[in-house]
């Protein structure tokens, strides 16, 4: 019976007092996907036991983290050009701090020639200007992050034969160019480009080197681009539905024939669009 009387009295205590001993949250749990990333990958982070709201950045850039059931998940761009590396990843929530250095691995990509016109690859000085100009304006639209548009998985805006991959390295006329940093759908001219997600039209151009161009803002950071069409559906500004038709098929620009070039931006970085409607999203 001795053995009974500091736990009746401690039980007594708590019961007066209304002091009871705190139990602990939960640890917060992080989970990385892919486990290996490279350049130009995307980079899906789930948080479990937050305990209320998550924020967080990746190499010193903000990261939109969105309740998905009994976790939080976002998704970071790593830019085509970064280089092999430790980046350091930080989030917090409920006063909790979680922080890891991230490894991005080396990724090789192939090597493509082509042989186009003189004057689309050695440009004059006047076509020089205007490419510098449109590529500033461009360069202004991220990372720039408004609110949420975007709802559950991203959708192919145009389904077709994959001429150009994401990342090949190019040389023009045996001049080395900027990698590819999106993709080439093979398509008639005409053929219909559909909106992979809900958004703002944050772009309507004709550009030197893209021709009759579209920019999506799909919020949080998130954009989605289509080059090359032959008319543009869309005007600056405009709300758009997933799956509404935005444009068609053309091959203005510097373009060899009809066909569909996309791109997608997550928080500034140049990314595999094919990624993104990979990605199971809420």
């Amino acid at each position: 019976m001795k053995k009974l009387i500091i736990p009746v009295m401690l039980s007594m205590i708590y019961a007066l007092t209304g002091a009871f001993p705190a139990v602990a949250a939960p640890q917060m749990k992080v989970t990385l996907s892919p486990k290996k990333i490279g350049p130009g990958d995307i980079l899906l982070i789930t948080v479990k036991n937050a305990g209320g709201p998550v924020d967080g950045t990746f190499n010193g850039k903000k990261i939109f983290f969105n309740p998905i059931q009994a976790s939080y998940e976002a998704v970071v761009g790593i830019d085509l050009l970064t280089e092999p590396g430790k980046y350091d990843l930080n989030i917090t929530s409920a006063g909790r701090t979680f922080a890891r250095a991230v490894k991005v691995s080396k990724k090789r990509y192939p090597i493509q020639r082509l042989t186009l016109p003189k004057d689309m690859v050695e440009l004059t000085p006047e076509n020089e200007a205007r490419v510098e100009r449109e590529q500033k304006k461009m360069a202004a639209l991220w990372p720039n992050f408004s609110d949420r548009y975007w709802t559950g998985n991203f959708m192919n805006p145009r389904e077709g034969e994959i001429k150009t991959q994401f990342g090949v390295r190019r040389f023009m006329n045996n001049i080395p160019k900027n990698p590819h940093t999106g993709v080439d759908v093979l398509a008639e001219e005409g053929d219909e480009v559909r909106a992979p997600n809900a958004g703002a039209v944050a772009l309507v151009d004709m550009q030197y080197f893209s021709g009759n161009s579209i920019v999506l803002d799909h919020g949080q950071g998130i954009y989605t681009m289509f080059f090359h069409l032959s008319k543009i559906l869309v005007t600056p500004g405009q709300q758009v539905n997933k799956g509404e038709v935005i444009g068609l098929v053309g091959s203005t620009g510097r373009s060899t024939g009809a066909h569909l070039h996309w791109g997608a931006r997550l928080q500034g970085a140049r990314v595999d669009p094919l990624e993104l409607i990979q990605l199971k999203l809420e």
